[in-house]
């Protein structure tokens, strides 16, 4: 009997694979239902421009993957980062501030009056050094452990945590998370019986792209292969560069070892410091230090 061929699935970490599955307003707003915290369930949202302006002159501008207006007036950012990167949180931090920020009002008496931030970042690498897949970030007053404001909210899904089979997925969530990071190497879309998933399959079944969508998918996919594929490489390159530098290392220790014991050997057969330093080539120092 022929087997039958997997289905071909969008890689959702790629740039067109994430801005097809997440560019569908249903399906963004069932993925963040899952697990946000806005009060109440998210019933609506808009997509906004992912570019934001700083208001100085001489200020960066900020290009977010994604980034949403819901229904209540709070903003939502979403970023999917493949490469780790030194002060990340700080950097979090500096997205949502600067979102914030952005909302202030110039040349009338404003009340800093201000909607909520909330930022979505999904990484390819561990942020904290725990076991949770999801990881908030919150202001709170450490004395209650209340919400101190909740205008800036962080929500971390760190993917590499994430370990459990089809059978032990046990919310929507999970779900969603095991789904993303299997459904191209499955060629499939597990929890089918649930119509969020079938529409999650539609879009992400290659068979699907019109022969535009299909060269752009392609161009991203290449690229963010490659980009996998540099990083793998100097990983690589790096833990060479560690196993060469640790066996130098070692033969440094194995000839120290080595001249500390012909040392000790010629001062107990009642050889002079100087004429040991004079044998062996070695300043009078490190002869006296043994």
């Amino acid at each position: 009997m022929k087997k039958e061929e997997k289905t071909e699935m969008l890689n959702p970490f790629c740039d067109e694979g994430f801005k097809r599955i997440f560019g569908d307003k249903i399906l963004l707003m069932d993925f963040l239902n899952s697990f946000v915290d806005a009060g109440s369930p998210i019933v609506d949202l808009t997509y906004e421009n992912k570019e934001l302006v700083s208001v100085e002159s001489d200020g960066r501008t900020i290009i977010f993957d994604l980034f949403c207006k819901l229904d209540n007036g709070n903003n939502v950012i979403i970023e999917m980062q493949n490469k780790n990167q030194d002060f990340f949180v700080d950097r979090a931090v500096f997205y949502l501030s600067r979102a914030i920020s952005a909302q202030g009002e110039k040349g009338r008496i404003w009340k800093y009056g201000i909607n909520s931030v909330i930022g979505i970042f999904i990484t390819q690498f561990r942020v904290f050094d725990n076991d949770d897949v999801l990881s908030e970030m919150k202001l709170i007053d450490p004395k209650t452990n209340k919400t101190a404001s909740d205008k800036i909210h962080g929500y971390f899904i760190q993917l590499p945590k994430f370990k459990k089979s089809n059978n032990g997925c046990v919310d929507h969530f999970d779900e969603w998370i095991y789904n993303l990071k299997n459904m191209e190497r499955m060629g499939n879309i597990e929890f089918k019986d649930q119509e969020v998933f079938d529409r999650l399959w539609n879009l992400s079944n290659c068979s699907m792209l019109s022969i535009e969508e299909r060269r752009k998918y392609e161009r991203s996919l290449k690229a963010y292969r490659d980009y996998v594929n540099q990083l793998d490489f100097a990983k690589n390159e790096g833990r060479e560069e560690g196993r060469a530098e640790g066996r130098e290392e070692g033969k440094a220790e194995g000839k120290t070892e080595e001249r500390f014991k012909i040392i000790s050997t010629l001062k107990r057969k009642g050889k002079s410091d100087e004429e040991i330093a004079s044998l062996l080539d070695l300043d009078i120092e490190d002869v006296k230090s043994v």
